[in-house]
């Protein structure tokens, strides 16, 4: 059986990652890498002995699946064609830099009959697929996403750099249309935002807090879920999933802390998260995420199914990002006047359809 001809657009830190990762694919063949820098794109092809291009149009008639992973303004220009041309993508995140730009590379893969996954990467960590798993129906969400800053994606702010991530985590769990938007933000380092705090309101009733900084001085990435049933909390760089749940007398509500005497708290204390909400850590499964993001897409390439990250979920994912850039309150760091204050009414907000194809 022949193998599938793939190319990379973008020598970058994550062009070069993927390209890493499908050179060492038995079952696809990494024709070509593409850059407008020749040292860049020379440096990679060279290691993994395959074309260095200059321009993604080169790739026509060379390739049938390439991954985008070129800067997000030019995320629109390099696919474009390349779906006219009856080429499958997986598009880096987010889809696009703006909303129009996602809803025509959407129209064009369905015209075309073409599959495009967005590469929100989260949805293939093992510690999010195990939390989603144990926690039933939402009803609210924490998310922290903080970083040092990397001198990388300064083309866009934290929105579209990090709480996208969180964004499309949210719209995974189907909570119903988009009510209300609160949103704050602090740029520190330049003209885009560099920490951001959302509070996302859905008409499904689920409410989710979501903060992201790119200035942080250490890196952390947790989701908290919680549902009437149970508390889920994950820790994506420790790769664990807590899991707090009711005993039979808090079900039953015949514990009631009130009535715990003051000899008693310190053995409670001891047993609380035994004995009235017991905790378990869930041994998280070993994979690499953007591996499983690969198997996904090159498993919908030869089904021509729908990716676990379609093109409409992309640009879900990036319309509700807009729209909390447009709703954020603005400072700029060190000092006390507002560069952006807007306060958006509590309003419907209209999410892109998950469409059955593209």
């Amino acid at each position: 059986m022949s193998r599938l001809k793939v190319a990379v657009v973008g020598c970058g830190h994550l062009g070069t990652v993927h390209a890493r990762l499908l050179a060492a694919r038995s079952d696809v063949e990494l024709v070509a890498v593409v850059d407008p820098v020749p040292m860049a794109r020379e440096s990679v092809a060279g290691i993994h002995g395959c074309l260095a291009l200059a321009d993604p149009h080169e790739l026509i008639g060379k390739a049938t699946a390439v991954v985008v992973a070129a800067p997000t303004g030019l995320h629109a220009a390099v696919s474009l064609p390349l779906l006219e041309a009856g080429i499958d993508l997986l598009i880096e995140k987010p889809i696009a830099a703006k909303v129009e730009q996602a809803r025509s590379i959407v129209v064009a893969a369905r015209r075309n009959n073409r599959v495009v996954a967005v590469g929100h990467v989260e949805r293939f960590n093992p510690a999010w697929i195990l939390a989603v798993a144990n926690i039933g129906r939402v009803k609210m969400l924490e998310s922290c996403r903080l970083a040092p800053f990397s001198f990388r994606s300064m083309d866009v702010g934290v929105v579209l750099d990090l709480m996208i991530h969180d964004i499309d985590l949210v719209l995974s769990l189907e909570p119903g249309r988009l009510d209300r938007i609160d949103a704050h933000g602090i740029i520190a380092t330049g003209g885009h935002e560099d920490f951001a705090r959302a509070r996302l309101t859905f008409s499904s009733g689920l409410v989710a807090d979501l903060s992201a900084s790119r200035i942080n001085p250490t890196l952390r990435r947790s989701v908290s879920l919680w549902s009437h049933e149970r508390i889920v909390s994950v820790d994506f760089n420790a790769k664990t999933v807590d899991v707090i749940s009711p005993s039979e007398a808090v079900r039953s509500r015949q514990y009631v802390a009130a009535n715990v005497r003051p000899e008693q708290f310190a053995q409670a204390k001891e047993t609380f998260f035994t004995e009235i909400l017991p905790r378990e850590t869930l041994a998280v499964p070993e994979a690499n995420a953007l591996m499983c993001e690969h198997d996904d897409f090159f498993a919908a390439v030869g089904s021509r199914l729908l990716p676990r990250v379609s093109a409409s979920a992309g640009a879900a994912a990036l319309e509700i990002a807009t729209s909390v850039i447009e709703s954020l309150a603005c400072t700029r760091f060190g000092s006390t006047d507002d560069v952006q204050s807007v306060s958006l009414p509590a309003r419907s907000l209209p999410v892109l359809p998950r469409r059955k194809t593209g």
